[in-house]
């Protein structure tokens, strides 16, 4: 049986704790654990801290951007593995600068 990372909230529980989830995110921002919603607890959608969501959207964008300049200094598309590595490497440096930008 496949483990499901998170509890999944119904639709209903979702509208009566509404105001309690935003005010958890307000709290704890990026730091908030996501809620994963659906119908009959079947995960359907997620819904996480704005803040959050500005961090993966910026990481998506560095790792497009870092590949990018890989394809125009190199004239070359990147294998699987070597976009896989490459992507670790932006990964790795986005969460030392934000460790850095917290202490």
């Amino acid at each position: 049986m496949i483990r499901k990372p998170h509890d999944v909230l119904a639709t209903r529980e979702v509208r009566a704790q509404l105001p309690a989830l935003l005010e958890r995110f307000r709290k704890s921002g990026v730091d908030a654990e996501p809620v994963v919603i659906g119908a009959r607890r079947r995960p359907e959608a997620v819904v996480l801290s704005y803040e959050r969501y500005l961090q993966l959207a910026g990481g998506r964008e560095r790792v497009a951007a870092a590949l990018d300049r890989q394809v125009r200094t190199s004239g070359e598309r990147l294998d699987a593995d070597e976009a896989l590595e490459l992507a670790n490497r932006e990964l790795h440096a986005a969460r030392r600068e934000r460790r850095i930008e917290r202490s």
